[in-house]
C-alpha cells in the first residue's frame, strides 16, 4: 500500500464569529487485493470563547476511509459519512466538562445489505482534569 495524507490547521488572530478550521485528506493506492484505491477526509470548525470565557463550540464532518476503486472494474458502494458536534463548558481554570453528539450513516459501507439503511446516532460527555 502506498498512502499520502495531508492536513491543516487555520486559526483567526482573535475570537469571534469566525471559526477556526482543521481540514485533511488521504489516499491510499494497493496492490495484491480486491481494494485498488481508497480515500478519506474531513473538515472541522471550532468557535472558541462561545457564550462565556474559555467555553468552545465546534463541529466536524468526515469520510473515513472509503474505497474508491476496485481491481476487474467494480465500481465500490462503500460511502459513509461521520458528523460530530461538542460544547466544551470550563468549569474551573482545572476542569472542563464536553458534551459531545456524533452520527454515523452507513457506517458498515459496502457491507451494509443491499436495500436496506443503517446509521448510528450516539452521545458521550468527556470530563478533563489538568494538575
Amino acid at each position: 500500500t502506498n498512502a499520502f495524507g495531508i492536513s491543516g490547521f487555520w486559526q483567526p488572530a482573535e475570537s469571534g464569529w469566525i471559526p477556526s478550521i482543521s481540514a485533511g485528506y488521504g489516499i491510499n493506492g494497493s496492490s495484491g487485493s480486491d481494494l485498488r484505491t481508497s480515500q478519506s477526509w474531513m473538515v472541522g470548525l471550532q468557535w472558541t470563547d462561545v457564550f462565556s470565557l474559555g467555553n468552545d463550540f465546534g463541529f466536524a464532518v468526515a469520510q473515513p476511509v472509503f474505497a474508491t476503486a476496485l481491481t476487474g472494474g467494480v465500481t465500490p458502494n462503500d460511502g459513509n459519512y461521520v458528523w460530530e458536534w461538542w460544547y466544551k463548558f470550563q468549569v474551573t481554570d482545572k476542569i472542563t466538562i464536553t458534551p459531545a453528539l456524533i452520527y454515523l450513516s452507513r457506517p458498515l459501507g459496502q457491507q451494509t445489505p443491499a436495500g436496506e439503511s443503517f446509521s448510528q446516532f450516539g452521545g458521550l460527555v468527556k470530563t478533563s482534569f489538568r494538575f
